[in-house]
């Protein structure tokens, strides 16, 4: 990982609007499990509550220096374990929230999700809310190689102080929350097309007819 110079505290928070801005492209929404509460309203408070989770993710992560030997596949900081130090913290963590029964919500994506343990809770009734296909939408890929390769050096100072579990947390919770705004598009989509059913499912059968 290359090291950059860091930002001033100024230009940080810039850099936390810019996050925003480019995240808003996705236009992402929230809900809370019902149908019923399925409304742009909803979503948009959701967003702005999120939006300050972020911010205040990122600034949490600013207080440690980039410690980049987390991110080395090859540094051998955990015994037994092949890769980094951040994949083994982040594909532990989501194993044991997987056993608690957090990625059994529609609005949680796993960074691994071929690593997740099987949940050991009984999970309560739910309805679903979206499309079965949207479970197949997970761009955390993407935002893993963005956070780690381009904003990561942006806010943090360089340097290594050791302390890699607290920095690696405080990794997790940024990527959660960029994840979780990001996602929210899924149910932006099936808000609107809740709002005017037969309009979007004329211009989907369109747009399948000119593509196919």
């Amino acid at each position: 990982m290359k090291q950059t110079k860091r930002l001033p505290l100024r230009s940080f928070f810039l850099l936390c609007a810019h996050v925003i801005l480019f995240m808003e492209k996705a236009e992402s929404g929230s809900v809370n499990g019902s149908a019923n509460v399925l409304s742009l309203d909803a979503v948009r408070d959701t967003l702005i509550r999120l939006e300050d989770t972020i911010v205040f993710s990122l600034i949490e992560r600013a207080k440690y220096p980039i410690n980049s030997a987390m991110y080395n596949e090859s540094a051998g900081l955990v015994a037994g374990h092949h890769g980094s130090f951040i994949k083994f913290f982040v594909k532990r963590t989501e194993a044991l929230h997987a056993q608690a029964g957090r990625y059994g919500s529609e609005e949680e994506n796993a960074f691994f999700p071929g690593s997740l343990s099987c949940s050991l809770v009984s999970s309560r009734p739910s309805t679903n809310v979206l499309h079965p296909v949207a479970k197949i939408v997970n761009l955390n890929k993407d935002i893993w190689d963005m956070y780690i390769n381009q904003l990561l050096p942006l806010i943090t100072a360089g340097g290594d102080d050791g302390n890699y579990a607290l920095a690696a947390a405080a990794d997790l919770a940024c990527l959660q929350a960029i994840s979780r705004r990001i996602h929210y598009g899924k149910f932006v989509a099936e808000v609107k097309f809740l709002d005017d059913s037969p309009e979007y499912t004329r211009l989907i059968r369109a747009r399948v007819c000119i593509t196919s």
